[in-house]
């Protein structure tokens, strides 16, 4: 039997975060796509905010190709381990990953613009907008590269519009449903 790689896509906020530790406790190895991208901008001392490291990994798909951080996630994984991705943004990202995953699956998770954004201003992180404007240009930013189309064609969606704790059974149905799968 092989291990579940599950990549986990939606726009900024929608929840990938609360998934991703559900499949924690769940087993999983978790990779961040993001954490990649920010330590490459740390390496080369581009400034901390969502503009300039959003401008780098843009830079770095025109330089490299759209596959790029998808390359390098997959570059530090350990090999036949339970795995859980996060970052997904384009179609080329998800064909590396088709090509050197086995038993992958796509999650998508969605929630409205309003509620992604107060969850962003709550979670605080250094690099995250600060106001709506900055929601819909990094909204566009990601539409840019590609993420509406990775989510549309999802193996699955999940609606992120309750409670925490709905959507924390949710994530773990769909998990363990895709656990005994393969």
């Amino acid at each position: 039997m092989t291990n579940p790689s599950v990549i986990v896509t939606g726009m900024p906020g929608a929840g990938k975060d609360e998934f991703i530790k559900v499949a924690l406790e769940r087993g999983y190895k978790e990779y961040h796509m993001g954490d990649v991208v920010r330590y490459h901008a740390r390496k080369s001392n581009i400034p901390v905010s969502d503009e300039s490291i959003g401008k780098f990994a843009t830079d770095e798909r025109k330089r490299y190709g759209m596959h790029i951080w998808a390359a390098r996630t997959v570059a530090q994984m350990k090999g036949k381990e339970k795995v859980v991705i996060d970052g997904l943004r384009n179609m080329e990202e998800l064909d590396y990953f088709r090509k050197n995953l086995r038993c992958l699956y796509v999650v998508a998770i969605f929630a409205s613009r309003k509620d992604r954004l107060e969850r962003i201003l709550r979670r605080g992180r250094e690099d995250d907008v600060k106001s709506e404007e900055g929601l819909i240009r990094r909204d566009s930013r990601e539409l840019s590269w590609g993420i509406g189309e990775v989510i549309a064609l999802a193996d699955y969606t999940l609606v992120n519009d309750g409670t925490l704790g709905d959507f924390k059974q949710k994530a773990g149905r769909l998990l363990d449903k895709l656990s005994v799968k393969k």
